[in-house]
C-alpha cells in the first residue's frame, strides 16, 4: 500500500475513493509508484517513511512522523470544516427558497358565512372574494352595522371583508400584497391558480347548532406543486374558528301593537280593530283576524283577535331580509272585554244651526246653515222651513229637524231625537238685510267696494279725453286728461217711497276727481264730478249696500249742474218721496282711494295728442249704465 489521504495523510489502500479517517475524496492521481531503493542509500528507518521528493510524498513524510493524537485533531478540523461547507450549502438553498416564494397565510384567505341564530346556526366556509362577500347571506345587515353604510359605499365595505390576496388588480392593497411578482399579468394567474386550488375542508358535525364562542377546525386542501409553479407557499394549512356575531332571533308580539275599539250603542256596538302601529316586518309575517261578525255588541261580551303567522317555526326562526325573527305561538291570541259602549243620548239637533237670508226685507228668504253643526246633525238630521218666502224685520218663521229613514243610523252612533220631530221658532232680527227710505240706518258706507268698478275706469281714464267713459271736454277743445291726481267720495243721497221702503229706492253717490289736464296743448289742473247712480239700497248690519243689477254714472265739472238735473229731478221730487242726505264726513270709512299727488309741471305732465287721444266710437259709455248725455258731461 502507497496512496496517503491527501487532506490528514492517513494511509489508503491503493483504490480508496475516500480516507477511512477524515472522509474526505481523494483525487484520482494520489497512487505512488514503486519506489526503488539505492545501492548506496541506507536502510530505512522501520520508524519513519521514505519520501520520494513529490509534494505528496513530502506531506505523507510529515502525516508518517506524527503521532496518531496528531493525526486525530486533523481529521476532526477536517471534518468541521466539511461540515460548515454543507451547512453554507442548506442556508444558501433556504435562502433561494424564501426569497422566490409568495408566502400566504390561510387564515388571510378565509370568510365564514353563518346560517341561523345564536345556537341554531350552521357555518360554510368560503374563499374570501368580492364576489362570495356579496352572497352572503348576512351581507345587507353586516353592512348596514358598518361604517360604510351612511354613504352608500358597497365598493368600500366590500373590499374591507375581502382578502387582499383575492382583491381586483385595480385595489392598492391587492398590488401591495403581491410583491413577489414583477407583472399584472402574472400576478393575475398567480391568483386564479390560488383561487383555483384552494378549498376548505371542516367536519360537518363541528359546524351545526352553533352558538358564539364553539370553535371549530380548517383544514386547508390544496396541491402543493401546483402552486410552487406559480410561485407560492402556503402556511397555516390548519386553523381554528371562533364562532362569533351570531345574532339572537327578534322576538314578534304584533297583537300588542293592535287595539281594538268599540263603538255604538250598548246591544248594538261595533268593533273596530286598528293596526296601525304594527311595524313592516310585522305586517309582511302575520295576518290579523277578528270576530268581525260580532257587529251587535254588548258591553261585558269578549271577541277574539288573532294573528296567523305565514312563515312557520320548524327552525325556531325565520327571516325576512335576511334579519331572524321567531314569536311566542300563545301570544297569537288575544281576547278584548266590550266596554264603552253608550246608552242613546237626546240630541239637539239646532245645536250650531245658523239662519241666513236670501234677498232683502221685505222679500226676505230664508236659509238653514248647518256648517257649525256637530258631525253627527251635518249627517243625520234634516231641515225643514215652514212660511220662509217674501218676509220683514220683526216676521217668525219655524223650523223642523227631523230623522228621516237614518233613524236606526243615529241610533248606532248613540243618539236620538227628543220625538219623532224637533222644532223652533225664529224672527227675523233687525240686522237683516231690508231696504231703507232713510240714510239715517246707515252707518257707514264701503266706498272702495261698492265702486270698485267705477274708480278703477277713472284711474284708467288718463291719456284721453273720457274720464270714466264719458267725455270730460267739449268737441271744441283739444282736452285730454294727463293725471288723475285724487279721487275723493262726495255726499251721498238717497231717493225713497216716503212710507214704505222698498226696492224701488235710488242712491246717488258723488265723487270728486282732481286732474292735471292738457288743453290746447297748456298744461292745467281741472276737477270734475262724478255721479253714481244705484238701484235699490238697502242696510245690512248697519253697511249701506245696493243691489248690483242696475247702475249709471255721468261726469261733470258743475257737481251743482248733476245734483239739480239728477238728484232734485222733478221725478225725485214727486208725491210720495224723500230724499235724504249723508256727508263724506259723516260717512268715515269713505276715504279717498289715492292720495292727492303734487301738480308736475308742464314738460312731465303733458300728454301727447297723437297717443293719448281716445277713439270716440270705441270709449263711449254703455247708454244705459255708464253714458252722460252733452248738458253733464260737458265742460262748464
Amino acid at each position: 500500500m502507497s496512496k496517503f489521504c491527501a487532506n490528514c495523510g492517513s494511509q489508503l489502500d491503493d483504490a480508496a475513493m475516500f480516507c477511512k479517517e477524515c472522509g474526505a475524496k481523494q483525487p484520482e492521481t494520489m497512487a505512488a509508484a514503486p519506489q526503488e531503493t539505492s545501492a548506496n542509500a541506507a536502510p530505512a528507518s522501520p520508524t519513519e517513511p521514505v519520501s520520494d521528493g513529490s509534494p505528496i510524498g513530502a506531506m505523507g513524510d510529515k502525516l508518517a512522523a506524527m503521532s496518531s493524537e496528531q493525526k486525530k485533531k486533523i481529521g476532526i478540523i477536517a471534518a468541521i470544516a466539511a461540515a460548515a461547507v454543507i451547512l453554507v450549502i442548506v442556508v444558501v438553498s433556504v435562502i433561494v427558497s424564501l426569497t422566490k416564494y409568495q408566502k400566504i397565510d390561510c387564515k388571510e384567505l378565509y370568510f365564514v358565512a353563518y346560517d341561523g341564530i345564536n345556537g341554531q346556526a350552521t357555518a360554510q366556509i368560503y374563499l374570501a372574494t368580492p364576489e362570495n362577500i356579496y352572497s352572503d347571506p348576512s351581507f345587507d345587515r353586516r353592512f348596514r352595522e358598518s361604517k360604510y353604510y351612511e354613504d352608500y359605499d358597497y365598493d368600500g365595505f366590500v373590499n374591507s371583508q375581502a382578502s387582499k390576496w383575492l382583491l381586483s388588480e385595480d385595489d392598492k392593497d391587492f398590488k401591495d400584497a403581491w410583491t413577489k411578482f414583477d407583472s399584472k399579468k402574472d400576478i393575475e394567474k398567480a391568483q386564479s391558480k390560488l383561487i383555483d386550488e384552494i378549498e376548505f375542508k371542516v367536519d360537518k358535525k363541528e359546524v351545526e347548532n352553533l352558538k358564539n364562542g364553539d370553535t371549530f377546525k380548517v383544514k386547508v386542501k390544496y396541491d402543493e406543486e401546483k402552486l410552487k409553479k406559480r410561485n407560492i407557499k402556503l402556511t397555516n394549512t390548519e386553523f381554528t374558528v371562533t364562532v362569533e356575531g351570531l345574532l339572537e332571533p327578534t322576538v314578534l308580539d304584533p297583537l300588542s301593537n293592535v287595539t281594538v275599539k268599540f263603538t255604538g250603542v250598548d246591544g248594538i256596538g261595533e268593533m273596530e280593530l286598528d293596526t296601525s302601529a304594527l311595524t313592516d316586518v310585522e305586517n309582511d309575517a302575520f295576518y290579523i283576524n277578528s270576530d268581525w261578525y260580532y257587529d251587535e255588541l254588548s258591553n261585558g261580551d269578549i271577541v277574539t283577535v288573532t294573528a296567523e303567522p305565514y312563515y312557520s317555526l320548524s327552525d325556531g326562526y325565520f327571516t325576512i331580509d335576511g334579519e331572524y325573527y321567531t314569536y311566542d305561538e300563545d301570544s297569537l291570541t288575544k281576547e278584548f272585554t266590550v266596554e264603552g259602549l253608550k246608552e242613546l243620548e237626546t240630541l239637539d239637533p239646532f245645536e250650531g244651526v245658523e239662519i241666513t237670508y236670501s234677498g232683502v226685507a221685505p222679500d226676505l228668504d230664508v236659509l238653514v246653515n248647518t256648517e257649525n253643526c256637530p258631525e253627527i246633525v251635518r249627517d243625520y238630521i234634516y231641515f225643514d222651513v215652514y212660511n220662509r218666502y217674501g218676509l220683514d224685520i220683526g216676521d217668525t218663521f219655524t223650523v223642523t229637524a227631523s230623522v228621516g229613514w237614518y233613524e236606526d243610523e243615529l241610533a248606532e252612533k248613540g243618539y236620538k231625537l227628543d220625538g219623532d220631530e224637533v222644532t223652533k221658532e225664529y224672527t227675523i232680527e233687525e240686522t237683516a238685510p231690508h231696504y231703507i227710505n232713510d240714510l239715517s240706518e246707515a252707518t257707514s258706507i264701503d266706498c272702495d267696494t261698492l265702486y270698485e268698478d267705477l274708480i278703477e275706469k277713472i284711474n284708467d281714464s288718463e291719456g284721453g279725453a273720457y274720464l270714466a267713459g264719458s267725455r270730460a271736454f267739449d268737441y271744441s277743445v283739444d282736452g285730454k286728461i294727463a293725471k288723475i291726481k285724487s279721487i275723493t267720495p262726495g255726499e251721498t243721497y238717497l231717493v225713497a217711497p216716503k212710507d214704505v221702503a222698498n226696492s224701488s229706492n235710488k242712491l246717488y253717490q258723488f265723487f270728486k276727481v282732481d286732474t292735471s289736464c292738457t288743453i290746447d296743448g297748456a298744461s292745467e289742473d281741472k276737477t270734475f264730478y262724478v255721479l253714481d247712480i244705484a238701484d235699490s239700497a238697502y242696510v245690512e248690519d248697519g253697511e249701506l249696500k245696493y243691489d248690483d243689477y242696475s247702475t249709471s254714472y255721468y261726469v261733470s265739472e258743475d257737481k251743482q249742474e248733476l245734483l239739480d238735473k239728477y238728484v232734485n229731478s222733478d221725478s225725485n221730487k214727486a208725491e210720495g218721496k224723500v230724499i235724504t242726505s249723508m256727508s263724506a264726513a259723516e260717512a268715515p270709512e269713505a276715504i279717498p282711494e289715492n292720495p292727492v299727488e303734487s301738480v308736475p309741471d308742464d314738460s312731465s305732465s303733458k300728454a301727447d295728442d297723437s297717443s293719448s287721444t281716445t277713439d270716440d266710437s270705441s270709449s263711449q259709455a254703455d247708454d244705459s249704465s255708464s253714458k252722460a248725455d252733452d248738458s253733464s258731461s260737458q265742460a262748464a
